[in-house]
């Protein structure tokens, strides 16, 4: 398998299993303990032993190189894109709600929720992009993808 196809599945498949830890635990200890379970996404921190030691004979064409640099160029635009929309989103909720009730308290969690967002769609819209590239071939250059 490929370096960069095992490095979109890896993704796809911390991801997924922050996502279904969180979904199991959410009924089981609420909310703000289940929230934990996206600890798994420091699972990341392992891709650069895959990228160095795993995968450090693999040869990258251009092509290769192409379809990486595109979906990373997508993936941060769309993770920094939903970092501001969702901060701007929770400014004015808060700027709304500051003007019923002068000693509005937010809790810290609520700051870090635009860069957990932009993080994650960022890291399912590369993924999810790179494995479409890879699924397109040699058409992905002809047909306009991003």
């Amino acid at each position: 398998m490929y370096c960069n196809l095992f490095t979109a599945w890896y993704c796809l498949g911390v991801l997924a299993l922050g996502l279904l830890a969180y979904l199991v635990l959410l009924p089981l200890v609420g909310v703000d303990r289940a929230t934990a379970a996206f600890g798994f996404s420091g699972l990341f921190g392992l891709l650069p032993f895959f990228w160095l030691i795993v995968f450090r004979k693999e040869k990258y064409d251009e092509r290769d190189l192409s379809f990486m640099q595109r979906s990373l160029v997508f993936g941060f635009a769309s993770g920094v894109g939903t970092l501001f929309f969702t901060a701007s989103v929770l400014f004015l909720v808060y700027w709304i709600a500051s003007g019923y009730d002068s000693d509005l308290l937010v809790p810290v969690r609520i700051f870090w929720a635009p860069a957990t967002c932009g993080l994650f769609v960022g890291i399912l819209s590369g993924s999810v992009l790179l494995l479409l590239f890879y699924y397109k071939g040699e058409n992905a250059d002809k047909e306009g993808c991003p």
